[in-house]
C-alpha cells in the first residue's frame, strides 16, 4: 500500500502538473481573485510550457524591474505614511497600493509594519497574498494558518490556502480539503459554483493523470 501511495503522489510531479495548469488557467483560479479586496490579481501559475517535469510549481513572482520600481507615484498615501510611520490605516492602505501596483515584495514591508502596530486579520490575510505573489508559499501558508486559527471559518484564507496549495505546493488534496471547508462554513456564497467547479476539475485531473 505505502509503495501504491507514494508512485501516485509522484505523479503530480509530472503529467498532473500539466493537467492543473490548464485547469488553474481555464478557470481563472487566482489568489484572492474570488473576494472583493485590495489586490489586482494575475494568473498564480505558469504555462504548461513554463512548467518544469519535477519540484515545486512556481508561483507568479513579480519581475525584479517591478520589485524596483515606484508602486504608484501619484498614490499620496505614500507620502502620507512617510509622515506618520506608525499610522495603523496609512499603512495598510500603502500596502494594499503596492499590490495594486504589482510590488508584492513591497506590499508585505507594509503590511508587517502595519501588524507590528495592530494585529488584524484582514491585513494578515492581504500579507499571505504578498508573500505569495512574492514567490514565497511557505510563509503564505502560515499567515493563513494564523488567520484561520484566530478565525476557523475565515472564507478569503480558507479559499487561499486552497489555492496556494495547489498552484504553490502541489498540493491537491490540500486544496480540495481548503476548498471543502470553505463550502461547509460558507454553502450560500456567491462563488459556491466556481469553487465546486474548481474541486471536481481538481479530482478529475488526479483521475486522468492515474489513468
Amino acid at each position: 500500500m505505502e509503495n501504491q501511495t507514494s508512485t501516485a503522489d509522484a505523479g503530480w510531479t509530472s503529467t498532473r502538473a500539466y493537467i492543473l495548469a490548464g485547469i488553474c488557467l481555464a478557470l481563472g483560479i487566482v489568489i484572492g481573485a474570488i473576494f472583493h479586496g485590495p489586490t489586482n490579481p494575475v494568473p498564480a501559475i505558469a504555462s504548461e510550457q513554463q512548467m518544469p517535469a519535477t519540484g515545486q510549481m512556481p508561483p507568479h513572482t513579480p519581475s525584479d524591474s517591478a520589485h524596483m520600481m515606484p508602486p504608484v507615484a501619484s498614490d499620496p498615501v505614500f507620502e502620507k505614511v512617510k509622515s506618520d510611520p506608525n499610522n495603523f490605516d496609512l499603512l495598510s492602505q500603502a500596502g494594499n497600493a503596492a499590490m495594486k501596483a504589482g510590488n508584492a515584495k513591497l506590499a508585505t514591508e507594509y503590511y508587517l509594519r502595519a501588524l507590528k502596530v495592530k494585529e488584524d486579520l484582514e491585513v494578515r490575510t492581504n500579507l499571505g497574498n504578498a508573500y505569495f505573489r512574492s514567490g514565497d508559499a511557505d510563509k503564505s501558508l502560515a499567515e493563513f494558518a494564523t488567520v484561520l486559527k484566530a478565525d476557523p471559518k475565515n472564507g478569503k484564507a480558507l479559499y487561499n490556502t486552497g489555492v496556494v496549495r495547489l498552484m504553490g505546493k502541489r498540493d491537491a488534496k490540500g486544496a480540495i480539503a481548503s476548498w471543502e471547508t470553505f463550502l461547509k462554513y460558507h454553502p450560500d456564497d456567491p462563488h459556491k459554483a466556481q469553487v465546486q467547479e474548481m474541486i471536481k476539475k481538481v479530482k478529475q485531473a488526479g483521475m486522468k493523470a492515474q489513468g
